[in-house]
């Protein structure tokens, strides 16, 4: 019987493997597929660092291919409203710059970390029933009719949320029912000196694009719009991106000689809870606990810092049986998605944007919203951050006057019929 068994092998499972072996644990951990293979969230932040530090990967990230990033940019469809977020401004020192990657490259990194960390890896190898009957107990039956026991199971699949469905503890979030229409292109200029990787989020009424330097050449070109309007539209979900590429003035200059050089990928319905993460012998951990819109790029730095807690919460359980850590890393997940979740599901309205985009410097606003960027929500003092900020978001609404109005109706839309 093996100590721990980890549903998947992306950056929250590699993660929690390579930190539960170093603590002694026998891991085993099982991939459905063969890495490399391409997935998206291309985008990491400077609060992954100390966590890159101690797994032992800052060497090998910094010499391979990926891109530093240094800020994340915004600007509205037409150009003519943005503003940068340089984390080197408004953050200490080790969290100056973060990357851009190809995460077929950077997962493939984590996994072959955690083989190298005494990790058991089995790629090509799916779950296909997990039995938690027994607490100090658990079978985890996998495709070629193999069955593992373990005293804990750890759920990292990710959107697969094998659990959460198992369980019928998976709930979408109904206030984002959002879908990603995404392709890689060449020949997309990007900006000048340290920008020249960062993050450029490009806001349209009612959806957004992403434009992620991943490398050298390449630009991940991503929108994001609702459920009902690709469904809706008329359009197939290529010729929805290209048209809305082509009605965002923005865009259609800095697009218009990009060469596509992947198919066009869509992510559906990407925006779900699960209402219970942890027992006494399992716990969910990345996005197979839950996923919000990635609009702030959270994805890779959610699944691997609550991977980071659940490790210390789960070596507890199996060491004296206690599940105290595993009740506390459940609220701080919760946390920090609902703080999360607020910024996001008010980033599609017109009052968030026009604070959002002119940040006075004497209201403090910068460096709050510079650390929610960067992955600084798990302090204490993040929600009376947060809390400032959303007070000037609602003087905004009632009043005006903490930033000029945005001529929203004459911001471009998603393309349709």
């Amino acid at each position: 019987m093996t100590d721990v068994v980890i549903i998947g092998g992306g950056p929250a499972g590699s993660t929690a493997a390579t930190l539960l072996a170093r603590k002694g644990f026998s891991v085993t951990l099982l991939e459905r597929e063969r890495f490399p293979r391409f997935q998206v969230g291309e985008s990491l932040l400077p609060y992954n660092n100390d966590l890159f530090d101690r797994l032992g990967v800052t060497v090998p990230l910094a010499q391979g291919t990926f891109t530093p990033k240094y800020g994340a940019g915004f600007v509205t469809a037409d150009g003519a409203l943005g503003y940068t977020f340089r984390f080197r401004e408004n953050l200490p020192e080790a969290y100056h710059s973060s990357f851009q990657v190809k995460r077929a490259e950077f997962d493939e990194l984590l996994l072959r970390n955690a083989a190298a960390n005494g990790v058991d890896v089995r790629e090509e190898t799916a779950v296909t029933a997990v039995d938690l009957a027994d607490p100090k107990r658990a079978t985890v039956t996998t495709s070629n009719g193999e069955s593992i026991e373990a005293r804990f199971v750890v759920d990292a699949s990710g959107h697969g949320a094998f659990l959460g469905n198992r369980n019928g503890d998976k709930d979408d979030v109904e206030e984002l029912k959002k879908v990603a229409v995404f392709a890689h292109f060449k020949n997309v200029p990007r900006p000048e000196g340290r920008d020249a990787g960062n993050t450029i989020i490009v806001v349209l009424r009612d959806a957004w694009f992403w434009l992620i330097p991943v490398s050298a050449d390449t630009m991940s070109v991503g929108l994001v719009v609702s459920r009902d309007h690709l469904r809706g539209c008329g359009l197939t979900p290529e010729e929805l991106l290209r048209r809305t590429i082509d009605g965002a003035p923005y865009l259609a200059e800095r697009m218009k000689d990009a060469e596509q050089v992947t198919q066009v990928y869509v992510r559906r319905d990407f925006s779900f809870m699960v209402k219970r993460r942890t027992g006494k012998n399992f716990a969910m951990i990345g996005d197979a606990a839950g996923f919000l819109d990635p609009i702030f790029s959270t994805g890779v730095f959610m699944a691997m810092k609550s991977a980071d807690i659940a490790a210390d919460a789960i070596e507890q359980r199996l060491r004296n049986g206690s599940t105290r850590l595993l009740r506390r890393y459940d609220r701080s997940f919760q946390s920090a998605m609902d703080k999360y979740f607020r910024f996001i599901a008010n980033f599609y309205s017109r009052e968030f944007l026009e604070v959002f985009l002119q940040p006075k410097t004497d209201y403090g606003l910068i460096p709050v919203i510079t650390g929610i960027l960067a992955g600084n929500i798990f302090e204490r003092q993040s929600r009376a951050k947060l809390a400032l900020f959303f007070f000037f978001v609602r003087v905004q609404k009632m009043f005006g006057g903490i930033a000029p109005p945005i001529a929203w109706q004459e911001l471009p839309g998603p393309a349709s019929m």
